[in-house]
């Protein structure tokens, strides 16, 4: 009986880490990926690519953007035709309502019409993007940024502001000259300044409220530095110089704010250990002299 439970146990944790950490026996039953995987070329690439994007980490399969139905089994249907149709009935249909091709299916979707279809999620970045001149000109678009054209989706970073030469493959680079680079290089500085100072204030907040020091504002900030973070990176997509600038200098007031909190604090705690350390050897003094004074006493005055 312990021994079933303790197997059970076992296998379950098992699972839920596949689930919860996006490995195959997530999508093992998935339409989509059963068949892709062992379709040739381009078909099946997608696949690899997608195992290997932030969407894969996070369960958003094909049908979250291409629509179909992938519960679907082949040994429903009479051949694979049938399946196929079947699969494919619900998709998404803004791919070929918004520009019709071949494979109405995969679409070619282009320029700003990529930035409202991934804006049906990423909402706020949407907005930003089509308000900047990346957004005007319809590219890049954020298969490009965010991909390099695939479905390899990366996870947001600023390492994604790729501020190296055309020559070492940098992809901003691609449509920058060098005096757009170095605004290129000077966005980045200020992302990478930010993150930094929002790590490096959190762990003095959290500090601060062990010993008792609270800050509704800051804790919210520091409490949610990702959101706060997002936000900065949610911002940036505008390419506005001053909105990031603004968005930047509330973190870096706050970092400065705790910083000053901080070693106000830590002068009180230094004070307060010094004195109780004073006092201490204070107070060790006065006993020694005491029991000096008895021995004194107890030797000279009683001999």
């Amino acid at each position: 009986m312990n021994l079933k439970f303790y197997i059970l146990c076992g296998f379950s944790c098992l699972m839920l880490n596949s689930v919860v950490w996006g490995n195959e026996p997530l999508y093992s039953n998935n339409a989509c990926i059963s068949c892709h995987q062992d379709l040739p070329g381009k078909l099946s690439s997608v696949v690899q690519e997608w195992k290997e994007s932030i969407h894969f980490q996070n369960n958003v399969a094909c049908d979250n953007c291409h629509g179909g139905d992938p519960s679907v089994k082949r040994n429903q249907f009479v051949d694979d035709k049938a399946f196929k149709e079947r699969a494919h009935l619900q998709r998404d249909r803004e791919f070929f309502l918004i520009q019709p091709s071949k494979d109405p299916f995969t679409s070619t979707v282009r320029g700003r019409n990529v930035s409202y279809y991934c804006g049906k999620c990423h909402s706020t970045i949407k907005e930003k993007h089509l308000g900047s001149p990346h957004g005007d000109l319809g590219l890049p678009t954020c298969l490009y940024c965010h991909g390099m054209g695939s479905h390899a989706i990366q996870k947001a970073s600023v390492d994604i502001i790729d501020t190296r030469p055309r020559t070492e493959g940098g992809r901003c680079a691609a449509c920058h000259n060098a005096a757009t680079m170095e605004a290129v290089a000077n966005i980045r500085g200020i992302l990478t300044n930010a993150e930094i100072q929002l790590k490096n204030a959190a762990e003095l907040y959290d500090w601060l409220e062990y010993h008792g020091y609270k800050n509704l504002e800051l804790g919210k900030m520091y409490h949610h530095s990702r959101e706060t973070l997002s936000q900065l990176r949610q911002t940036f997509h505008s390419f506005n110089m001053r909105e990031i600038n603004e968005s930047a200098s509330s973190i870096k007031t706050n970092a400065e704010i705790t910083q000053d909190t901080y070693n106000m604090i830590k002068s009180l705690e230094t004070a307060k250990t010094n004195q109780a350390t004073i006092g201490l050897f204070a107070i060790f003094f006065l006993l020694c002299s005491a029991g000096l004074l008895l021995i004194y006493r107890k030797i000279y005055l009683h001999s």
